[in-house]
């Protein structure tokens, strides 16, 4: 009596090889990716460091980056507070501050609106935000308002 030789392995209905890829994987087109966050050049002592920051602040910054990363940064970044600042249109102290930590190889820098006047300022690395300053009074691009 000879046993059939059957195939060994486990039975499933379900086939695994499956075409679904994952959330994360990586965009070549920086604006159809969420955003991510780095902290290491993070400033606490410059004009725009973030020993200034109040507690009331703080939690208002880490609200808004939050409701950030719910979305693509094309949704980001065209929006009313948010926007590339050019470097040449920084102040005097933030373009020697990026010298300083040998950052001064970018062309534009972003700044992410947190209320009317508040900002989150750093260099945007592909989809990683190199978060540098907090800017709570608008002065690491100062402006001035048309037809005032």
């Amino acid at each position: 009596m000879f046993k059939s030789k059957k195939e060994k392995g486990p039975k499933t209905l379900i086939d695994g090889r499956s075409e679904k890829q994952p959330q994360s994987a990586f965009h070549d087109d920086w604006r159809e990716m969420k955003p991510a966050w780095r902290v290491s050049l993070l400033e606490m002592h410059t004009p725009y460091g973030w020993n200034e920051i109040g507690e009331g602040e703080a939690i208002q910054v880490r609200d808004r980056l939050a409701s950030y990363e719910s979305m693509k940064w094309k949704e980001i970044v065209p929006s009313y507070r948010s926007h590339f600042i050019k470097v040449s249109d920084l102040s005097k102290e933030a373009r020697d501050h990026l010298v300083a930590i040998e950052q001064d190889d970018v062309d534009s820098v972003v700044s992410l609106g947190i209320d009317q006047m508040s900002r989150v300022v750093g260099i945007l690395e592909h989809n990683v935000l190199k978060v540098l300053w907090w800017d709570p009074a608008h002065e690491v691009c100062p402006s001035s308002k048309p037809n005032t």
